[in-house]
């Protein structure tokens, strides 16, 4: 039976222990998520309290592999910590693999505008380095949203351009490239009617090396990498009805790749991202499918005005709570969980999270397939 749970979580704890951080980010990231410790309006009434919930002790480390010396049996996780950024960890892969897929995906949080754009590539069923675009521009009035214009674009291989060389990316007017080292984002909404576009200064993160490499192939890949804006740097302009609107505020992104399926690296997948004002945190944790006969890995990041003050790869998991999917494919989603992390170059420093989801709406991920596609794609669905 896999296991999901993929959530983005209220944060209802957050604790360092001696962190290395300025002292003011502790009791900011407590107060920020003070607002969070009670309990969701309609969380899952049906979840059943785990009878012994168990967590999983792991200290991954990381070393110099010869690629080609790797057994089939092989994964070379994250190290502790993190790698300074270069350009080639978001550099289009552009694989043949068919479980190829890459993806670079922004929430831009400005006022009155607020966009989410997605641009991915894939090779998902009979859909071989398709492009796809989607998102929203949404305004506000203050806190009220008072429009929404989504963004949805399907490309065939040959209706999209993206660089081998860097990051640049032409998908059908909707444009993402890294120069002057910073992302610039630009597209189109309200029928083609408007326009925007944003410029977000580099600021990325990446657990480790980024790579997570799985047998006995260097292309046998899993990239991860984050991007964390915590400062009202990113600006832009929104031309709509003739007016230009200048933009500030703070941003997201994540980028992330692989050319193995999930469900063939991982039985267990659990992440989390939250952040409020100043406080950003994202945590990841996957268990290696039994085939790989590795330890369970994944990291933990707290950043305190865009600037990471604490990253561990040594976590105890705990489930408190689970639900399960009886409707679909025995999905299991850990609907309470407590996390707990220490920084293992300096055990001093650790943070403790307790998380918990809304109740599960479940759907089938096939359903809105052709069904000649949905009959194929069940049959490796997991």
């Amino acid at each position: 039976m896999k296991r999901l749970t993929n959530c983005i979580w209220p944060l209802l704890l957050l604790s360092f222990s001696a962190c290395h951080s300025p002292s003011q980010a502790t009791n900011h990231a407590q107060s920020a998520t003070d607002e969070a410790t009670q309990p969701q309006a309609g969380a899952t009434k049906q979840a059943q309290t785990a009878p012994s919930a168990k967590s999983t002790s792991h200290a991954p480390t990381y070393h110099a592999i010869d690629m080609k010396s790797m057994n089939a049996a092989s994964v070379n996780v994250y190290n502790g910590g993190y790698d300074d950024f270069v350009i080639e960890d978001i550099t289009p892969i552009l694989s043949d693999a068919s479980s190829y897929s890459q993806k670079w995906e922004f929430y831009i949080y400005t006022r009155p505008y607020q966009t989410r754009i997605k641009f991915e590539i894939s090779n998902f069923a009979f859909s071989k380095n398709e492009g796809k675009v989607k998102g929203y521009v949404k305004k506000f009035d203050g806190d009220k949203e008072i429009e929404n214009y989504p963004i949805s674009k399907s490309l065939k291989s040959g209706q999209w351009k993206a660089s081998k060389s860097g990051l640049e990316l032409d998908f059908g007017g909707y444009k993402l490239a890294f120069k002057d080292n910073a992302f610039h984002i630009s597209g189109h909404f309200d029928d083609e009617k408007a326009t925007f576009e944003y410029v977000l200064p580099t600021n990325t993160w990446k657990p480790g090396t980024g790579n997570v490499y799985f047998g006995n192939s260097e292309n046998n890949v899993f990239k991860y990498s984050i991007l964390t804006y915590q400062k009202p740097v990113t600006s832009g302009i929104i031309h709509k009805d003739g007016t230009d609107t200048p933009v500030t505020g703070t941003a997201y992104g994540n980028h992330y790749a692989a050319t193995i399926a999930v469900y063939d690296m991982f039985d267990e997948v659990a992440d989390s991202r939250k952040y409020t004002d100043d406080v950003f945190v994202e945590f990841r944790y996957y268990v290696p499918s039994a085939k790989y006969n590795a330890a369970p890995f994944g990291f933990l990041m707290v950043a305190f005005e865009g600037t990471p003050i604490f990253s561990a790869s040594e976590i105890n998991r705990t489930p408190l709570e689970t639900w399960i999917d009886d409707k679909f494919y025995s999905y299991e989603i850990d609907s309470r969980q407590q996390i707990e992390a220490t920084d293992a170059d300096n055990p001093n420093n650790s943070a403790i999270l307790r998380m918990t989801s809304a109740e599960p709406k479940p759907s089938d991920p096939c359903g809105t397939l052709p069904a000649c596609q949905r009959s194929v794609a069940s049959r490796f669905a997991k």
